[in-house]
């Protein structure tokens, strides 16, 4: 009994105390509401008001670093899901940028080619090599144009800067072409200062050299050796290289002249073979320093050619 009387007491005080803070809230709010802004009510708001500011900035300002943090975390799903796309643009624009490359170097190099048959007034057509042999015996390398492009067994070939071999084979498409380094190679040729005679000759060395020249033929260091023109397949003028090493003296029968290629054969990507030459002027320029010499009444064909030239030297 003792105990519900002390629970019934207790119950009673917390009713009494909960009407006494309604009895207070609402008198607290009609003050409030009648008194101006300048009354005890108002500043005491004020006061607090001002003192949790710092709270509210605090909790602000948490509530933004868990806003970001949420953010990143979205970022860098998207990130790991968009990186790999990134990957495989970068690598085709790579890819792009070296075909570009590859096409802006080759339009170089036929541009070369196109003013060499310009400026010497040749016929012919440019072609790709394809292929090349690997065996120094056999110094060979094969291209993408045939009879049906008008090439034929004789021909010379040529890169920008000079002489380069020998069409030996064709099909309808493609043609071997047997480079001057080649040991089976042969050209005849002509030291353009001195008017001397010879066959420049590839050897396993890779070297060329000019023999079959009389032994007092005037032969020095940095003369230009081109095509004689004699022989038929070759036109005179054409630049074979220069004299870099001569053994023996003037009117030594041993006498041993190498020859510098003015063209090299490797790289070797784009070639130009020529089939025929411009008609020219009667007067030739033998002094000429470009990949030909002009010579007279050069004809279209091989044999035309070969035959201007056996006559002009007998006269």
């Amino acid at each position: 009994m003792a105990f519900n009387f002390k629970q019934g007491a207790s119950a009673t005080r917390v009713y009494v105390l909960l009407v006494a803070l309604l009895v207070l809230s609402l008198a607290l709010i009609t003050i409030y509401a009648r008194e101006g802004s300048s009354g005890v009510l108002h500043t005491a708001q004020n006061a607090l008001s001002l003192a949790a500011s710092p709270l509210r900035s605090a909790s602000g300002a948490l509530s933004a670093a868990e806003d970001a943090s949420a953010a990143t975390a979205s970022d860098v799903v998207a990130d790991e899901s968009s990186l790999s796309v990134l990957r495989e643009q970068n690598a085709q624009l790579r890819q792009n940028l070296a075909e570009l490359e590859e096409y802006r170097a080759e339009a170089q190099r036929l541009q070369e080619l196109l003013d060499l048959k310009d400026d010497n007034k040749l016929d012919g057509t440019a072609a790709r090599v394809l292929s090349r042999s690997s065996d120094a015996w056999n110094n060979v390398i094969t291209i993408d144009k045939g009879t049906d492009a008008g090439i034929h067994e004789g021909l010379a070939v040529m890169a920008s800067s000079g002489l380069i071999g020998q069409v030996i084979s064709t099909t309808s498409l493609s043609s071997q072409v047997r480079l001057m380094q080649d040991p089976q190679f042969g050209v005849a040729a002509m030291v353009q200062s001195s008017r001397a005679e010879g066959i420049v000759k590839g050897a396993l060395d890779g070297l060329l050299y000019l023999e079959d020249i009389d032994s007092d033929a005037q032969v020095a260091l940095g003369d230009t050796v081109i095509t004689s023109g004699l022989g038929g397949g070759f036109y005179r003028g054409i630049l074979i290289g220069t004299v870099v090493k001569i053994d023996g003296q003037q009117g030594d029968a041993n006498r041993r002249i190498v020859v510098e290629p003015n063209a090299s054969a490797s790289p070797l990507s784009e070639v130009f073979v020529v089939t025929g030459m411009s008609d020219t002027a009667n007067t030739t320029n033998d002094t000429d320093t470009g990949t030909t010499a002009r010579t007279t009444n050069t004809t279209n064909t091989a044999q035309d050619a070969s035959s201007a030239s056996r006559s002009a030297t007998r006269n």
